[in-house]
């Protein structure tokens, strides 16, 4: 079995790409856009790299028919920040490009497909309680209008085409490296930074609360949907989570403080990014379904952060 990930230099994607080497999968190919090659570092041998751009239609589907990949990992994107800076950018990557991808796998005979969503897909007009896989999904940025876009076309591919389509709406999620800003990249630079002897600003209130889960947590859960058995992928579409209940921002501050001791994090909440949220998840369709759990609890998850960060390049 043949394996493409779009992505597969990126934050989840290239831990993707080293757990299924692990295990002794392949081929595995590896489509990238920047050319940084840094999260592969060790292993880039092992795969077949391919240049590519979702924004280049022509380059998805050189991609495509060049591999013919019996199994789609698709986790290339642009991301909130730099969509909200140019949202026909991210609408020609995100939507026109994801048409494109899905289209090429199913005339090139791939039998799955995996999509990287995202509780982004939620936003306006949420219920008081935990967000679940039935709660209404109306979206306040760009970013998560067209992920809902592509949950829903990967659906009606299943149904009409026979693809296997599965997907995971992440929520934040937490590791090492990660440059792109955006409202919830808190969760990982506040431990990061005084890992690396740096102090932070967090932008938002101690009480806030998101959603987070480790990255290889998320690379994990990749894994594990693909491998199960297609009889008992009912939700198609399924929200996962990491550590609950889920900490709010001063609790992960505490923790890290106790491992770090002198680590200077400071709360100076303002403007869009320092409203106090509180969002929740309920995973339990994804844990009753295909037995999603997560590794890494909160402690877990700062301690392996930390040995991460202090690992040479």
């Amino acid at each position: 079995m043949s394996t493409l990930i779009t992505g597969g230099t990126g934050f989840i994607g290239a831990e993707i790409v080293r757990m299924l080497l692990e295990r002794g999968d392949g081929p595995i190919h590896v489509a990238h856009r920047s050319g940084n090659l840094g999260r592969l570092s060790g292993v880039e041998d092992q795969v077949t790299l391919h240049q590519f751009d979702l924004s280049d239609l022509d380059s998805v589907d050189a991609v495509i028919d060049k591999v013919k990949p019996t199994q789609l990992i698709h986790f290339g994107a642009i991301l909130t920040g730099p969509g909200e800076n140019d949202p026909q950018a991210l609408l020609d990557a995100n939507a026109t490009g994801f048409i494109r991808i899905i289209e090429a796998a199913r005339l090139a005979g791939t039998e799955q497909m995996l999509f990287a969503s995202s509780i982004g897909t939620y936003g306006r007009d949420l219920e008081a309680g935990p967000i679940n896989d039935r709660s209404l999904q109306r979206p306040n940025s760009v970013y998560g209008v067209t992920k809902v876009f592509a949950e829903n076309l990967g659906a009606y591919y299943r149904g009409k085409y026979g693809l296997d389509f599965r997907s995971l709406r992440y929520p934040s999620i937490v590791g090492p490296g990660v440059t792109t800003w955006s409202l919830a990249q808190y969760t990982s630079w506040m431990i990061e930074k005084p890992a690396l002897g740096e102090p932070f600003e967090v932008w938002t209130a101690p009480d806030a609360v998101i959603p987070i889960m480790y990255y290889k947590d998320a690379a994990r859960a990749a894994v594990e949907l693909a491998d199960a058995p297609i009889e008992q992928i009912e939700g198609i579409n399924y929200l996962v989570d990491g550590p609950n209940p889920t900490p709010n921002a001063g609790q992960i501050a505490d923790a890290v403080r106790e491992r770090i001791p002198g680590a200077d994090l400071t709360f100076t909440p303002s403007g869009p990014g320092g409203q106090v949220r509180e969002l929740r998840i309920d995973d339990s369709y994804a844990r009753d379904e295909w037995g999603w759990e997560p590794a890494y609890g909160v402690g877990a998850m700062i301690d392996d952060l930390i040995t991460e960060v202090a690992r040479p390049t």
